[in-house]
């Protein structure tokens, strides 16, 4: 007789629903059953009422875990910090693009459907101030010794990497499609062509 899996925790029954429910939602939005989110996430239909009183209240779970950050911190710290700082803000960048994208992909998707989204935070939220914090520490982290060949502080490198990081896969902006190695090179090199010879 097979053994039966130890049951879940309910906080872990809830995120591994929502982790199951995502890929689905941007596949095929509002549209998905839960039918199919129960066999996606090897679960009772009625398991999911258990643990959300709607659809509705799941979709809304799904969106608050996709601006969740503490994944994306975890992979900005495990990049390389003995590469170049070039490589290493660009490893950054890439991996910032992919998380805007899984989010931006999401709210297509669910904004398609005619339901108005609402939004993971209302006003301002301690919470999301503290993530973005997290976020910037971690690309300062990149940064390490290389500050001192930096003329303006790190925090402010990173503040215009991150504005460029978005505008570059934001959907509405029509300009999407700048490779990290790209953004990288106009913050730390500007726009303006270097004299031949390489003065300054």
């Amino acid at each position: 007789m097979t053994p039966r899996a130890p049951a879940m925790a309910p906080d872990e029954r809830r995120a591994a629903i929502i982790a199951s429910t995502v890929p689905l939602l941007r596949d095929k939005g509002r549209t998905v059953s839960t039918k199919e989110i129960a066999k996606a996430a090897g679960v009772a239909e009625g398991t999911i009422f258990r643990v959300f009183e709607s659809k509705d209240e799941l979709v809304d779970a799904c969106v608050h875990d996709a601006f969740q950050t503490e994944s994306l911190v975890l992979r900005l710290l495990e990049i390389d910090d003995a590469l170049p700082l070039r490589e290493r803000l660009a490893a950054a960048v890439a991996t910032m693009q992919d998380y805007l994208r899984g989010i931006f992909s999401l709210m297509t998707v669910l904004q398609a459907g005619g339901k108005p989204m609402r939004p993971p935070h209302k006003g301002q939220d301690p919470r999301r101030e503290r993530a973005n914090t997290a976020v910037d520490d971690a690309f300062v982290a990149l940064i390490g010794a290389d500050t001192d060949q930096l003329r303006l502080p790190a925090r402010e490198l990173v503040n215009y990497l991150r504005m460029l990081t978005l505008s570059s896969v934001h959907p509405m902006l029509h300009h999407q499609g700048s490779s990290p190695q790209e953004l990288v090179d106009v913050i730390l090199e500007g726009a303006l062509r270097r004299p031949e010879g390489g003065g300054n």
